[in-house]
């Protein structure tokens, strides 16, 4: 039975690419050219895997992106560009979290926190855990900084090389693992996939990248955490 053709973009953080998921449901995956900038090459290399694949852009059921935390240019442009494909060819927008992207290589139990876009003292921490075999976020994700960052039964922290040295700290007086996430564009496809399945679609209009470093997320955090 032929699959709907889906498109993911994932440059949430710097090593960006695309996928795709032909009518035979096979992946197909094209990195972003490491020596160019993100907006330089994420057309290009949505362009290459069509050409390479034979297939027109008019077949795209549904693209899906992955929204962040992350980059703050790879998310806009990612966003805009998702945004024009979908003008151009009235196709279905999915947004993905970044936090599921991370945990879909993930195999062990939950729940786990994803902490990204870390800066200075604080992150942008979000809990996910298994239901029904497949991760889902609990809650909403957070600003915080170590003194919020709850451990509680908590089997994994994913964070980068950024990730604050108190959080870090910690994660190893509770014996919390850190693990270094993964954001690879076939993991931005199944998270699309499925939610696609549920109908779990976006307004172009609505759609945003999620950034927590806007004025207006600092500013609640600043308001939670008095000086």
């Amino acid at each position: 039975m032929a699959q709907p053709v889906l498109l993911a973009i994932e440059t949430s953080q710097r090593q960006g690419g695309v996928a795709i998921r032909d009518r035979r449901g096979r992946t197909h995956v094209e990195q972003l050219a490491s020596t160019l900038r993100q907006d330089d090459d994420l057309l290009g290399a949505i362009d290459r895997l069509y050409a390479r694949l034979k297939l027109k852009p008019k077949a795209t059921e549904a693209v899906g992106v992955s929204i962040g935390p992350g980059a703050f240019t790879g998310l806009r442009i990612a966003v805009s560009t998702v945004k024009m494909i979908c003008e151009a060819l009235g196709t279905k927008i999915i947004a993905v979290p970044s936090a599921l992207v991370a945990a879909a290589s993930y195999e062990g139990p939950g729940p786990i926190l994803v902490a990204l876009a870390a800066k200075g003292p604080t992150a942008w921490v979000t809990q996910l855990d298994r239901v029904g075999g497949l991760w889902q976020i609990i809650g909403d994700g957070q600003l915080i900084d170590a003194d919020s960052l709850g451990l509680d039964q908590i089997k994994a922290l994913f964070a980068d090389e950024h990730l604050p040295q108190k959080m870090r700290a910690k994660c190893e007086q509770a014996a919390v693992r850190v693990v270094e996430p993964m954001f690879d564009p076939r993991a931005c496809l199944a998270v699309a996939a499925h939610r696609l399945d549920q109908g779990s679609t976006t307004d172009p209009l609505a759609l945003g990248p999620l950034y927590p470093r806007q004025p207006e997320a600092v500013a609640v955090w600043e308001r939670r955490h008095p000086s």
